[in-house]
């Protein structure tokens, strides 16, 4: 029991340790850290060329102002002379070799500043171009690593599919036909009951209907025998009357002829 915990605290261990690693070796953090780095370095290159402008500014104002400072003591040593005074001039032109060599020193050091400062300038456009290029092969391979995640997600999605989970959908499928032929089985004696309780209702309706029908023939047949009853009783007040007319012969022809009509009637019924 206690080797089994130790054994799974061990793979837990493992586990945690190896998600630390890929996390630590995720391509796309990686180059998150690199666009990160780009972009700082940017904004030191930046921060160099506005020192390095700055520097060339005042080198080049203090070459121009050595330039014409050196101008100026010569100026003033042709003044000098001029005036009969050649140690006056001698300490001018000495003033004034002093600053052309500040000219020709600051004239370097301005030349080295521009230097540097066209280099920063070639380096910070790399840099931003550089920067560029990595933000979109970031968000290329930031989708292309979402993509491979998705897709590895439903590889083991699909191989966790093993036998038993494919026999348990046999097994459901069986169980689904099963039902569905139950259900099939119910309709069909349903329907086979509804039909003989169909025939045995046609047959009480037909029954209904003979015996309506044999009802109606035997009023109908007494109605006949009263008509006929009816029509002897008629024929028979007929020859009644005749009988007491013997005396009229008109009337008695008459009445002959009217009862040989209803005797044809009635035996022609």
């Amino acid at each position: 029991m206690l080797s089994n915990l130790l054994k799974r605290l061990l793979n837990i261990s493992k586990a945690k340790a190896n998600d630390a690693l890929d996390h630590i070796e995720d391509p796309v953090q990686m180059m998150k850290l690199a666009v990160a780095e780009l972009e700082e370095a940017i904004i030191k290159v930046t921060k160099a060329l506005a020192v390095a402008m700055a520097n060339q500014q005042r080198l080049e104002k203090d070459h121009e102002q050595f330039r014409l400072e050196g101008i100026t003591w010569y100026q003033k040593a042709s003044i000098a002379l001029q005036n009969g005074n050649e140690a006056l001039a001698k300490k001018a032109l000495l003033q004034k070799a002093l600053a052309e060599k500040k000219e020709t020193e600051y004239k370097a050091l301005a030349e080295h500043s521009r230097k540097m400062v066209q280099q920063l300038a070639v380096q910070l456009d790399d840099f931003k171009l550089k920067l560029e290029e990595a933000k979109t092969k970031q968000r290329i391979y930031a989708a292309k690593a979402e993509s491979a995640k998705a897709q590895k997600q439903i590889s083991a999605s699909i191989s966790g599919l093993n036998t038993s989970a494919l026999a348990n959908m046999s097994k459901y499928e069986d169980k689904i036909n099963q039902l569905s032929a139950e259900a099939e089985s119910l309709t069909a004696l349903n329907s086979a009951g509804s039909s003989l309780i169909k025939e045995f209702q046609e047959i009480e309706t037909n029954l209904t209907v003979t015996d309506d029908l044999e009802t109606l023939k035997n009023q109908l047949s007494v109605a006949s025998q009263k008509q006929q009853v009816e029509k002897l009783e008629e024929i028979q007040r007929k020859f009644e009357e005749m009988n007491k007319n013997t005396e009229k012969l008109p009337q008695q022809a008459d009445s002959t002829k009217d009862i040989n009509k209803r005797l044809n009637d009635f035996f022609n019924q």
